[in-house]
């Protein structure tokens, strides 16, 4: 599985408590837009951040065998058990994608679809429920497909399942006029989200 592995440091979070981040990246574009809203996003955080991007994995999506409610986990082996340790030890948990007919690419929702296997287990009783975490969701779209409306609210499912309620987002919806590394709003958006997150971290109010 390839990982893009960022910055390893202690924040200046009270207690020394080191924030950790999962970016799931549902882009096949390396430098595209909503890789520049990710490089962007990446900047401005504390603490480490991991990056997993879905086109460049080995993931099946899920098949509905049912197996993980019969026994912990999922049945599948492939690089999913990696993915499964990060999402267990992340406090920050970003979706990232550009819109395919308005919606989350079919590469991530793949991934994505894999996460039946922790809804399973805790339904289950196999494993505890989620430690809470923090939800992003970042969006690019340009053309007709700019209406976020329905991979928010994807993301925002997907999220909370993971115990990620989505408490910020960013979009950039207008990429075929305005690359995203130029859109100015979408970029102060960024900035909020990560100074959201830093303050979150520490404790104090946002």
């Amino acid at each position: 599985m390839q990982q893009n592995r960022g910055r390893k440091e202690r924040t200046g979070c009270r207690y020394g408590k080191l924030m950790r981040t999962l970016i799931l990246n549902g882009s096949p574009r390396p430098q595209g837009d909503t890789a520049h809203l990710i490089q962007a996003l990446r900047r401005e955080l504390p603490g480490e951040v991991e990056q997993v991007d879905a086109y460049r994995t080995s993931v099946a999506p899920c098949v509905d065998c049912r197996g993980c409610f019969h026994q912990p986990g999922c049945v599948v082996r492939d690089d999913m058990d990696a993915i499964y340790q990060l999402v267990d030890g992340a406090d920050v948990i970003v979706l990232a994608s550009p819109l395919y007919f308005s919606t989350l690419t079919g590469s991530l929702l793949a991934l994505c679809s894999r996460f039946q296997a922790l809804y399973a287990g805790r339904v289950q009783g196999f494993f505890a429920p989620a430690k809470a975490k923090t939800g992003v969701v970042l969006l690019t779209a340009g053309g007709s497909t700019k209406e976020p409306a329905c991979a928010l609210k994807t993301a925002r499912i997907i999220l909370a399942e993971l115990g990620a309620p989505a408490q910020f987002s960013a979009v950039s919806l207008h990429t075929d006029q305005l690359p995203a590394q130029a859109d100015q709003e979408a970029l102060r958006q960024i900035r909020q989200i990560a100074h959201s997150l830093r303050r979150k971290q520490e404790g104090l109010p946002q």
